[in-house]
């Protein structure tokens, strides 16, 4: 996980590293893809979000503060939270359509919206509100209720920013496990990336804490 993330230097470029290094199996063979990068972009969201629970034993979550009473509402977003991803695209004429996008399109294209309406296109006639029709990211605004007054809340949600915050995190904390054991053993780096990660943790814990107890 730690290379995969070391392996890009823009966001797309880290999910896609990421579900290359980790991909989802059921997701690649539903699709019809080898490479993660070539999921529709909806589909993609989700298997990152599943890398994101096998990584770290929990579910992606987002936290916003009520406007009316100022209470956190913090909401799931596990892949069972969000369902299945369908299948979109939009038929604009004869012989002329828009497919959903896929991180591949997104990273190809960054911000060039006419270049990633040209890649989705099967012929000119498509525009940009038909691409934004097929786009089936998760990220975007999630509508909710405040979980303590009951009034509307908005939460903003960037699926791949937040999951790849929770991926960082992780690999922030197995570097300072690889520092522990390499300053304690001299360990070379290649044998304490080797152990498993329960036991890495655990050898890990007993350096900062001193031994067992």
């Amino acid at each position: 996980m730690a290379a995969a993330l070391d392996d890009a230097d823009v966001v797309m470029g880290q999910a896609i590293s990421v579900l290359r290094a980790w991909p989802v199996p059921a997701d690649l063979e539903r699709w019809g893809v080898d490479d993660p990068a070539d999921l529709p972009v909806g589909a993609a969201d989700r298997s990152l979000l599943a890398v994101v629970e096998a990584a770290t034993g929990r579910r992606l979550e987002h936290t916003v503060t009520c406007p009316a009473c100022a209470a956190p509402t913090t909401l799931p977003l596990g892949r069972a939270d969000v369902g299945e991803h369908a299948p979109i695209s939009a038929w604009c004429g004869p012989g002329a359509g828009v497919r959903e996008p896929t991180y591949a399109d997104l990273l190809a294209t960054g911000t060039d919206l006419g270049r990633l309406l040209e890649r989705c296109s099967t012929d000119t006639g498509g525009s940009l509100d038909d691409l934004a029709r097929v786009e089936g990211s998760l990220s975007g605004p999630l509508r909710s209720s405040c979980l303590s007054c009951g009034s509307p809340v908005v939460l903003d949600v960037d699926v791949i920013g937040l999951a790849l915050r929770e991926l960082d995190a992780v690999r922030s904390e197995v570097d300072a496990e690889v520092h522990l054991l390499a300053a304690s053993y001299g360990w070379d780096l290649r044998v304490i990336e080797s152990l498993p990660d329960a036991r890495r943790r655990r050898l890990a814990g007993l350096v900062a804490h001193g031994g067992p107890t």
